[in-house]
C-alpha cells in the first residue's frame, strides 16, 4: 500500500503528465459540480445559461406600465434683456475664431467680448494659423442642458465646432471648444 501511494506521489506531483490528468481531473470535477448544483428547479439548463422561464417573475398586465412615460422637457435657456441669445454668441465667436489671417493678438482681442475669462486665458498667446477650419458651413444647433449651460453645435468645412456657453446671469459666454473632424 505504501509503495502505491509513494508511486501515485511521484507520478502525480513530479511529472509533467500527473500534474496534466491531476488538473484535468480537477476541471472536470468543479464543471460537473456546477452543472448538478447550478440547475433550476423545473428546467434541464444550468444556471449560468438560459434557465427559461421562472414563474417567479410573471409581469401582470393589468398593473400598467411602471416605466419612464415621458422624458422631462428640455430646459429653456435664459437670455437677460437686452443680451445675445446663445446662439448668436456661437455664432458671432466661431466667425471670429475662423479668421485666420489675424496676427495672435488681434485674434485673441476678437474673441475676448465672447468669452468667460477662464477661456480667455487659454486662448493667450494661440496663433490663428491652427484653427483647423476656414469657413462656417451650417447653421447653429443649440443643445441646452440646463437654463445658463448650453452647447452650440456648428458645421464647419472640416468637422463640427462645439461651443459650451454659459450664461449665469443671463449674458451668454464661450466657456469651451472643442473640434470634432468632419
Amino acid at each position: 500500500m505504501r509503495t502505491v501511494i509513494a508511486f501515485l506521489t511521484r507520478f502525480l506531483f513530479r511529472s509533467r503528465l500527473g500534474l496534466a490528468v491531476l488538473l484535468l481531473v480537477v476541471v472536470v470535477s468543479v464543471v460537473g459540480v456546477g452543472q448538478v448544483v447550478g440547475r433550476v428547479e423545473g428546467t434541464d439548463g444550468p444556471l449560468l445559461g438560459n434557465p427559461g422561464p421562472n414563474p417567479a417573475l410573471t409581469i401582470d398586465p393589468t398593473e400598467g406600465d411602471d416605466g419612464i412615460q415621458s422624458l422631462p422637457p428640455e430646459p429653456d435657456p435664459v437670455t437677460a434683456a437686452g443680451a445675445d441669445a446663445p446662439e448668436t454668441v456661437a455664432v458671432a465667436f466661431a466667425t471670429a475664431w475662423l479668421d485666420r489671417e489675424l496676427d495672435p493678438d488681434q485674434w485673441h482681442a476678437g474673441l475676448r467680448p465672447y468669452v468667460t475669462e477662464e477661456l480667455a486665458d487659454k486662448l493667450v498667446g494661440v496663433d490663428p494659423v491652427v484653427v483647423p477650419a476656414e469657413r462656417l458651413t451650417g447653421e447653429p444647433a443649440l443643445i441646452a442642458y440646463a437654463t445658463n449651460l448650453v452647447e452650440v453645435v456648428i458645421e464647419v468645412d472640416s468637422g463640427k465646432l462645439r461651443l459650451r456657453l454659459t450664461g449665469p446671469d443671463g449674458r451668454w459666454l464661450v466657456d469651451g471648444v472643442d473640434w470634432e473632424r468632419g
